[in-house]
C-alpha cells in the first residue's frame, strides 16, 4: 500500500511506529471541537478528520485528533501497514 493512501470511510488503516506501538487511523465526523496536534489548528464540529489511537505494548493506549492532511507524515513511518475494513 503506498504510504500516501490515508484513511477513508470504508477503510481504516493499521501499522507500527518505531517504538513497536500498533498505530490505528481511522476516518471520523468531529462531534466537538478539537486541536489537531499535527499544525495546532482547530478541528470544527462537524468536520472530516483522523482520529490516531496509539497501543502500547504494555496494553496502554491514547487517542487524538487529527486533520486528514497532516495524517501523512505518520503514515510515512508505520511499518507494516494494512488496509482494515470499517
Amino acid at each position: 500500500m503506498p504510504y500516501s493512501q490515508l484513511p477513508t470511510r470504508r477503510h481504516s488503516l493499521v501499522g507500527t511506529d518505531f517504538d513497536d506501538n500498533t498505530v490505528e487511523l481511522k476516518h471520523t465526523i468531529s462531534k466537538q471541537l478539537y486541536r489537531c496536534p499535527g499544525c495546532r489548528g482547530p478541528i470544527q464540529i462537524g468536520s472530516e478528520h483522523v482520529l490516531v489511537r496509539i497501543r502500547h505494548p504494555d496494553g496502554e493506549s491514547y487517542h487524538q485528533h487529527w486533520h486528514r492532511d497532516c495524517t501523512r507524515p505518520i503514515v510515512r513511518e508505520l511499518r507494516g501497514l494494512r488496509a482494515r475494513p470499517v
